[in-house]
């Protein structure tokens, strides 16, 4: 997931916390948070747009991944 936000941001992966607001404390602007999202859609993982706020962490993605809704195989890490 780290290495997501990296390739969307260029936010340094070792500066990126599991509990780190991706809007509010990452910074995500409007055009990076698309390209996450199309990168998280490829596994399968979608964020429904009311979930999308300064409130959404790191860890808030990476359950989508963790609970199951996402079927695919290659899945990336955290």
């Amino acid at each position: 997931m780290k290495a997501l936000i990296h390739q969307v941001s260029g936010i340094p992966i070792d500066s990126i916390g599991l509990h780190d607001s991706v809007i509010a404390t990452l910074g995500l602007d409007s055009v990076e948070m698309i390209d996450l999202l199309m990168q998280l859609e490829t596994f399968g993982v979608t964020i429904p747009s009311a979930q999308i706020d300064a409130a959404l962490t790191v860890h808030d993605i990476v359950e989508r991944f963790v609970d199951g809704s996402c079927p695919g195989i290659n899945q990336p890490t955290l």
